[in-house]
């Protein structure tokens, strides 16, 4: 497997995060990608053990949506967001990926704005302990948790807040501006979370292995690669097409195409073993 393929766990069928960690080292992975509620439960000293001993380094820690559209909602966020950067340090991970949190009853440009402000903090604290704080987009149908949708706004409102940019494209590979997206958002990001559409399917979650779908990696990705990218390609396939395969033999395969892509792209890699 290509050393820059990272599994996250919401790919895999709820389990105790060791065997969640046996799961991702077994299929031959280098990163992981795990819940801040996985490690959390787990006990943060004992997921630190157990992620050294398995060799895994964690290529980002998911925190979920952040909180900003009142008052009060912005000092949870604030507080829960300063709790898991702690636990990000601890543990070693090298981002946090998270959504904005939904706008409430804020127009656009106001919500912004407030979101902006209230996660300086965060950002200042993030900064100071060496972990790249990102935002994804996401489906307009996860509009409560998130105001960012297609990549190239998550990458301006990335920019202002002085934070990363997590490139999960399976929202927005259609965008009409995808190309030049990539180009903005690649500077900014330190990871890429990869899947895959099929048309036809109208229900989330509905990801597919690369490859398998219309997204087109085998453009996408050279795109990514000569913008200047190094980081993470972290499989996220969440759905039932993945369970119905077979969640281990499923990433296998699509850990195998996307390392080819990456080598064909001259993103060169140290090949791990199952």
């Amino acid at each position: 497997m290509h050393s820059r393929v990272s599994i996250n766990t919401l790919s895999l069928a709820p389990a105790p995060l060791p065997d969640l960690v046996r799961t991702v080292a077994g299929i031959g992975a280098r990163g992981i990608s795990p819940d801040l509620e996985q490690l959390a439960d787990y006990g943060i000293a004992s997921s630190q053990r157990l992620l050294r001993d398995c060799g895994l380094a964690v290529a980002t820690l998911t925190h979920r949506d952040f909180a900003f559209s009142t008052a009060e909602e912005a000092a949870k966020g604030r507080k829960r967001l300063l709790a898991t950067i702690d636990i990000a340090s601890e543990c070693g991970a090298q981002s946090i990926i998270m959504t904005t949190g939904g706008r409430g009853a804020l127009a656009w440009p106001a919500a912004g704005s407030r979101f902006v402000e209230t996660v300086q903090p965060c950002v200042e604290a993030a900064r100071a302990a060496g972990i790249e704080l990102g935002i994804e987009p996401t489906s307009h149908l996860y509009a409560d948790a998130s105001i960012v949708h297609r990549l190239s706004d998550a990458t301006a409102l990335a920019r202002s807040a002085g934070i990363s940019v997590m490139m999960d494209l399976f929202p927005c590979w259609c965008d009409a501006d995808i190309e030049a997206a990539i180009a903005q958002a690649v500077p900014l990001a330190p990871l890429v979370q990869v899947s895959d559409y099929v048309y036809g399917d109208r229900a989330l979650p509905c990801r597919a292995v690369p490859g398998d779908g219309v997204m087109g990696w085998d453009g996408l990705i050279p795109k990514i690669v000569h913008a200047g990218f190094t980081g993470w390609f972290d499989l996220e396939i969440i759905g039932p097409r993945l369970q119905a395969e077979g969640q281990e033999q499923g990433l296998r395969r699509a850990a195998q195409v996307v390392g080819a892509l990456l080598e064909e792209a001259g993103m060169r890699g140290e090949e791990t073993k199952a």
